[in-house]
């Protein structure tokens, strides 16, 4: 039986861990910008890095109040309706906003959109180029969020409801009444709610909430 030489069996081990890496860490790469945006004589533009161009007219008297793209993701913000660009599908996707909807904030990463207005949330999955919706209920008042990469975390008085770029849309989770405080703790797949008797995490792969022992 021979014997390998010591840096022969160094070098074997190293190629193993790296080829182990990058397939542990496959669908969770580094996206870099595919996707322009621009609008020009009615009509949006998105621009992917392969052939063709995939164009959305803008109805008469709609104005666009912003637009931005990142990564795969390509969101335009008009005043009737959110439009969300997939460039793994090559095609927009629209929501409606109704007109007493006023829109407070949006934050576009490489796999998903995240809007929030006065009484609803939505988000964007760039992979199945879906919008999902939630609505606050009554007396339900946002006290917290928090955004990465293919997680969103918001926090009510209520509850605490999770999107993820990977896993469906919204997961909500009800929080005690008398629950005093919280801390989000997040990073671009894991949100780690910090309450005052107990821990929530929520990961972008999988649909549930759960509690740490």
């Amino acid at each position: 039986m021979s014997i390998l030489p010591a840096y022969r069996i160094l070098v074997m081990l190293v190629l193993s861990l790296v080829s182990w890496s990058g397939e542990g860490m496959g669908h969770q790469e580094v996206v870099t910008d595919q996707v322009s945006i621009t609008a020009a004589r009615g009509t949006v533009f998105a621009i992917t890095l392969g052939e063709g161009i995939a164009r959305q007219r803008l109805g008469a008297g709609e104005r666009i109040i912003g637009m931005e793209a990142k990564g795969l993701t390509g969101f335009v913000h008009t005043s009737i309706r959110l439009l969300g660009f997939s460039a793994v599908l090559k095609r927009w996707v629209e929501i409606r906003v109704a007109p007493s909807e006023k829109i407070l904030a949006w934050t576009v990463t490489p796999r998903m959109v995240i809007v929030h207005g006065h009484d609803v949330v939505y988000g964007f999955q760039t992979e199945t180029a879906r919008w999902k919706r939630e609505a606050w209920g009554a007396g339900e008042d946002l006290l917290d969020f928090a955004i990465e990469d293919h997680v969103a975390l918001y926090v009510t008085n209520r509850r605490v409801l999770a999107f993820s770029a990977f896993t469906g849309g919204f997961f909500s989770e009800d929080l005690p009444v008398r629950t005093h405080g919280s801390e989000i703790q997040i990073n671009d797949n894991v949100a780690i709610l910090h309450l005052s008797d107990r821990k929530l995490v929520f990961r972008s792969g999988l649909a549930i909430w759960a509690e740490l022992p």
